[in-house]
């Protein structure tokens, strides 16, 4: 087994990037997206969660025609019902099935798809897609669960995503300084927003592929209000589109505001499972009050008169490091700055916003 890890800022491209190289390789790819995880809103993801994806991942693979019974068959003797169920995947029907998924099991499934690529001749790769969500699995010791994979799966390499760098790195070192991986680096990848050439470039070429001719001060526009960010610049290129196809003139205020929906929801489920949704709120909002930038000891004081409450500078630092690893704001010297694109920022400062008004901590 061999592996590789492609790290970066949310929406620059790190998911797209690896299913091209999957495409283009024409490997066996088993991918798992653990941002699904967060869709229970807990803190802790339970075991069942995890292993629920599995399966499913099967089921998906067998309908397009990837994979055939051998690895069917052993996920419904494990589970104890017929090939059929696996193939038309319930998670309702299965939920109390799947908790007779073991971790050995979980090892035993990827050695069966890692000899059935090799019967094929082709590679298994598995996609551990946002794998920073691995550290909030209960029950499951991955460690001992990659070195299952490492010692029996010659013919697999694994891939993970992470937008949460400073998470990421965490988990990434406690892999490469304990067994089996002491002494093994795993490759790393960094992706950052494009340079403001390839983010006009990249738009003028995806409007091409759709016949326009879309003028400079439209492209120039959306670069600047989206801040080379891809993901943003994906989204901006395929709502004009859309408006132009159905006769509607193209307003970027309502891709923008579309883009800023999308932060303030994910931010906002973010800080509601924290221990102190409030203070985080509150931190997040004083960096918005102080520019957009501020240092420690600023934060500190505008952050406490926001809800009248001293809140200790040891406690600030911490959460402001912890925004810092989750990737939400950056630290550059001994300032923290808030993101710069506007989607980002105010996406961010509206969620703070909602939260500390429906908790009424002032």
């Amino acid at each position: 087994m061999s592996g590789g890890v492609v790290l970066g800022p949310r929406r620059v491209g790190k998911t797209s990037l690896v299913n091209v190289a999957i495409n283009e390789l024409g490997v066996l790819a088993l991918r798992l997206n653990l941002v699904r995880l967060r869709e229970s809103g807990r803190v802790r993801y339970s075991r069942d969660s995890f292993v629920a994806l599995l399966p499913e991942e099967v089921a998906r693979l067998v309908r397009a025609g990837t994979l055939v019974g051998r690895v069917v068959r052993f996920v419904a003797n494990v589970l104890g019902v017929d090939e059929d169920s696996v193939v038309n995947f319930s998670s309702f029907k299965l939920r109390v099935r799947l908790r007779r998924f073991r971790a050995e099991d979980v090892g035993g499934l990827l050695r069966e798809l890692d000899g059935f690529a090799r019967d094929n001749r082709r590679r298994l790769v598995v996609v551990l897609d946002e794998a920073q969500e691995l550290g909030r699995v209960m029950g499951i010791d991955f460690p001992s669960l990659l070195q299952d994979v490492y010692d029996y799966c010659t013919n697999t390499v694994i891939v993970m995503t992470g937008s949460m760098v400073g998470i990421m790195e965490g988990l990434l070192r406690g892999l490469e300084y304990g067994k089996p991986f002491f002494g093994r680096y795993m490759r790393r990848i960094y992706l950052g927003r494009f340079s403001e050439d390839e983010s006009r470039e990249f738009l003028r070429m995806g409007f091409r592929e759709e016949g326009l001719e879309v003028g400079d001060d439209v492209i120039n526009n959306a670069v600047n209000r989206l801040d080379r960010v891809v993901g943003w610049l994906t989204l901006f290129g395929a709502e004009y589109v859309n408006y132009l196809r159905h006769g509607v003139k193209p307003n970027i205020e309502n891709i923008v505001a579309q883009a800023i929906e999308e932060v303030r929801e994910e931010f906002r489920n973010f800080l509601l499972t924290t221990q102190s949704a409030y203070r985080y709120a509150a931190i997040t909002l004083a960096l918005g009050r102080l520019g957009g930038r501020a240092r420690l000891g600023e934060v500190v004081e505008v952050a406490g008169t926001l809800i009248n409450e001293e809140i200790p500078r040891s406690r600030v630092y911490e959460i402001l490091s912890r925004l810092v690893d989750y990737g939400f704001i950056e630290r550059v010297n001994d300032e923290y700055l808030l993101p710069k694109d506007e989607s980002g920022r105010v996406g961010m400062l509206r969620a703070s916003e909602g939260v500390l008004g429906s908790l009424r901590w002032w």
